[in-house]
């Protein structure tokens, strides 16, 4: 990052929880800018962007293996792009520590991650059950010490929360990559409110412009 430039910290509103792949896209592209707040849904991601709660929103929009995520691609709507960045994806079977997999009935999966393991869910001999994301869902059988059910998910889920990675990665394709984009309001849409019309919409350029500048400085490194 060049010096002089702007190192304002950026709430970025994301589907997930912490260790997600979400969450690790948003630190490639804004480094220590980046503070995300994760959701149960894309489009509750994109509410707290729409309202002005959030910064900014970031959304898996395309998976090689799967293709286009299509909530993704709706909840972007009425967005502007500030640039995308393309990730390896990886998953994992992960449990409490201590559990061995002899012990386990059902995993819990994200959709997109059910899909994109599809076929070692059929050899695994598992009750795959569908959730709003592993990452979110981590804690409470953690919390609950429940050996008979594990989850699906990226190893940073596990050194997140503390679950044990018992095998892996799980995903059907070795080149599972994953593609995340970075969106903002259009400029002079703040539903906060302003004091000064042009104020406020010369405030929305500068911050667009800091936030673009940075997602394309990150982006030239990756």
């Amino acid at each position: 990052m060049k010096t002089g430039e702007s190192r304002r910290v950026v709430r970025v509103a994301y589907q997930g929880g912490p260790g997600s792949h979400s969450e690790r896209a948003g630190l490639k592209l804004l480094q220590e800018r980046f503070t995300g707040w994760p959701f149960a849904s894309f489009a509750d991601a994109a509410a707290a962007l729409a309202n002005a709660q959030a910064d900014l929103l970031l959304l898996p929009i395309h998976n090689s293996t799967t293709g286009d995520i299509t909530d993704a691609l709706q909840a972007a709507q009425g967005f502007v792009s500030l640039g995308e960045i393309a990730l390896p994806v990886e998953h994992y079977l992960l449990a409490v520590p201590g559990v061995r997999r002899r012990e386990l009935r059902v995993a819990w999966a994200h959709p997109q991650v059910a899909l994109q393991c599809r076929d070692w869910i059929e050899r695994s001999g598992l009750e795959l059950r569908i959730v709003d994301d592993g990452a979110r869902r981590a804690p409470d059988f953690l919390a609950g010490r429940l050996r008979h059910v594990s989850v699906l998910g990226p190893i940073g889920i596990g050194q997140a929360t503390g679950l044990y990675p018992l095998e892996g990665p799980i995903q059907d394709f070795a080149d599972n990559r994953t593609t995340f984009r970075l969106l903002t309001r259009k400029a002079g849409d703040d539903s906060r409110g302003a004091c000064s019309v042009t104020a406020g919409r010369n405030a929305r350029a500068t911050e667009t412009n800091e936030l673009a500048d940075t997602a394309r400085l990150v982006r030239q490194g990756t």
